[in-house]
C-alpha cells in the first residue's frame, strides 16, 4: 500500500448530524495553537474551542524533529526579543566522515526543504518560546475545550443571527457542522485551500499563496536512549543513498535526563513511498547510528515515529498577498506557515526583517502580532 493511501485511512466514526456555534475556533494542535487558545480563552472565558483530528495530551507541547530556529537572521530576530539559546552548525556524512557545509567536499543533492537545515541553528525549548505552556492545569483545559474531528470542508457564510454570528462553517466527516465567528487556521494554507468549498470565490493571489505552501510528508523518528551517544551538538545530515537523489535524514541528539534523545526528520513524497520504503528508511537511519556512534550498540532506547501529511515551509512568500486589502473576513492564519498580512504588518514594533523569518521565528513573531491586536 502506498503511504499516500495510508494517510487517507480514517478511524471509525459515529455519524451524527449536529450543528454547534463557537465564537472562536482554532484549527490546529501544535504549541502555537495551545498558546493562542490560552490567550483568547483567558480574555473571553468559554468562547474558544480547538479542533484537531488528534486528542490533546503532553505530546502536543513538544516540537518534532531537529531545531527549528534556522539561519543567522532568524537567530538574531529572536535574540532581539529576549530569547537566547545555544547555537551550533550542521555537518553531513560523506566519504566515511563528517564535513562542515561550505567546504571543498559537497553533500549529496539536497531535496525540498533540506537546505534550510544546513544553516546555523539555535536550541530553545517550547516553554522558553511560549511561557504560557508552563501554566498549571493547561492540559485539562485543552481536553475540556477540544473537538477531536476530521474536517471534510470549509464554507464561508453570511451571519443570519444577531448574537451568534457565523461567518464560517466547518463541516466534519462525522456529520458535525461547527459554525464560528472567528476562524484561526494553524494548519498549512494549502490545506485550507484544499478544503474550501467555494474555491471560485478566492482571488488569484490568495490561491497562489496557498498553493505555494504545499509540502511533502514529514517522517519524524525520535529515539530516547538510556545513555548518551555523543557530546556533539551539531545537526547531522545522513544521506539515504550515495547513488540516488533520495535526500537525507536530518537531526540532532540532545541530552535528556541521564540519556539522550535523537530527533530526526526526512521528507517523504506522498505518492511514491510505501510502507516498506518507510521501514527501510528507518533501518538506514539506525545503520548510520551504528556506524558513527560507538555507544549505539547495546544502548537501550524507546522509539517514537510520526508521519505528518504536511510540514514547515522553508520560505513563505508574503508578496502574493501584499495587494490584498482583506485576506478573508474573520480568518486568521497562524503558526509556522502563516503569512504576514494586513493588520499584522501594522503593529508598532513590526520590522521588514520579519518577512524573511522562517519556522519557529516566523511563527513566534506572527503569534506576538496576533495577540497584540
Amino acid at each position: 500500500m502506498a503511504y499516500s493511501d495510508i494517510l487517507k485511512l480514517k478511524k471509525e466514526e459515529t455519524h451524527t448530524e449536529e450543528k454547534v456555534f463557537i465564537k472562536n475556533l482554532i484549527v490546529g494542535s501544535d504549541i502555537f495553537a495551545i498558546d493562542l487558545f490560552n490567550h483568547i480563552d483567558s480574555k473571553e472565558k468559554g468562547s474558544t474551542k480547538l479542533l484537531s483530528d488528534e486528542p490533546f495530551d503532553e505530546e502536543n507541547f513538544k516540537l518534532l524533529g531537529p531545531s527549528l530556529v534556522r539561519g543567522e537572521e532568524s537567530i538574531e530576530l529572536l535574540k532581539s526579543i529576549g530569547i537566547q539559546g545555544e547555537t551550533s552548525h550542521s555537518i553531513f556524512y560523506k566519504d566515511m566522515r563528517f564535513h562542515k557545509f561550505g567546504g571543498r567536499t559537497k553533500p549529496m543533492k539536497m531535496l525540498w526543504g533540506e537546505e534550510k537545515f544546513s544553516e546555523a541553528h539555535m536550541k530553545i525549548s517550547p516553554e522558553e518560546l511560549l511561557p504560557s505552556l508552563k501554566e498549571e492545569g493547561l492540559v485539562d483545559r485543552l481536553k475540556e475545550n477540544s473537538l477531536e474531528m476530521m474536517i471534510s470542508s470549509i464554507e464561508k457564510t453570511e451571519p443570519t443571527e444577531l448574537i451568534d454570528q457565523a461567518f464560517w462553517k466547518v463541516h466534519c466527516t462525522n456529520g458535525t457542522v461547527v459554525e464560528c465567528e472567528n476562524l484561526y487556521w494553524g494548519e498549512t494554507p494549502a490545506s485550507f485551500y484544499e478544503l474550501h468549498s467555494k474555491k471560485s470565490s478566492l482571488t488569484e493571489n490568495f490561491v497562489a499563496f496557498c498553493e505555494s505552501t504545499q509540502t511533502p510528508c514529514a517522517l519524524y523518528v525520535h529515539m530516547n536512549f538510556e545513555k548518551p551517544l555523543t557530546e556533539n551538538k551539531e545537526t547531522y545530515f545522513f544521506p539515504l543513498s550515495f547513488t540516488h537523489d533520495w535526500g537525507h535524514f536530518i537531526g540532532e541528539l540532545d541530552d535528556k535526563g541521564e540519556g539522550q534523545e535523537a530527533r530526526f526528520l526526512a521528507f517523504i513524497d506522498k505518492e511514491e513511498s510505501s510502507e516498506e520504503d518507510i521501514s527501510r528508511k528507518i533501518r538506514l537511519l539506525k545503520k548510520n547510528f551504528e556506524k558513527n556512534f560507538e555507544k549505539f550498540k547495546g544502548n537501550n532506547y524507546r522509539e517514537y515515529v510520526v508521519l505528518r501529511e504536511n510540514t514547515y515551509c522553508p520560505k513563505i512568500d508574503d508578496n502574493f498577498l501584499s495587494e490584498e486589502k482583506d485576506l478573508q473576513e474573520k480568518l486568521t492564519f497562524f503558526s509556522f506557515n502563516a503569512p504576514f498580512v494586513g493588520p499584522l504588518t501594522k503593529q508598532t514594533n513590526f520590522e521588514d526583517s520579519w518577512l524573511s523569518s522562517t519556522f519557529v521565528t516566523r511563527a513566534s513573531l506572527i503569534q506576538s502580532a496576533i495577540k497584540s491586536l
